[in-house]
């Protein structure tokens, strides 16, 4: 073999193990996914926040004023049933419960899911229409409990 085909061969074998451990870090990079639920009142009051997915319970959790109650997990958006994570908020007689995070949001990228809750309700950006910023997607319910 030629000394310039030995040269291109090595540049080729290169550029191939290049692109694989690039695309091993991308794969292992979007693996993580991030819930963010950021207590935005500005009362000083404690937002309770309670969080299940279908194999478990996070458990409720207080969270002060200007907290954020984060969790991260490994995701797949091609395993079935895929994750879903749901959750509960109460604040005085105040409640809400929403959809936290559906796998099919973050096949397009968003691995970070993003809450704001505030004396008006949930914030945060709607699926497919981000360019928008953060909405409203949930108001408080006022129910009187027993």
């Amino acid at each position: 073999m030629s000394r310039r085909n030995h040269q291109l061969v090595m540049t080729t074998i290169m550029i191939i193990i290049t692109v694989v451990l690039m695309a091993g870090s991308l794969m292992m990079i979007s693996d993580a996914r991030i819930i963010n639920i950021k207590n935005k009142i500005g009362s000083k009051k404690a937002l309770i926040v309670h969080c299940e997915y279908v194999d478990g319970d996070l458990g409720a959790l207080a969270v002060s004023s200007g907290d954020v109650y984060r969790w991260e997990f490994e995701g797949d958006f091609r395993q079935w049933p895929p994750a879903v994570f749901w959750c509960h908020l109460a604040l005085g007689d105040g409640r809400l419960s929403f959809l936290a995070y559906i796998e099919q949001q973050c096949a397009a990228g968003d691995a970070v899911m993003r809450y704001d809750v505030n004396e008006t309700g949930l914030y945060g950006l709607e699926l497919y229409n981000t360019y928008k910023g953060y909405v409203l997607l949930r108001a408080w319910n006022r129910a009187q409990l027993p």
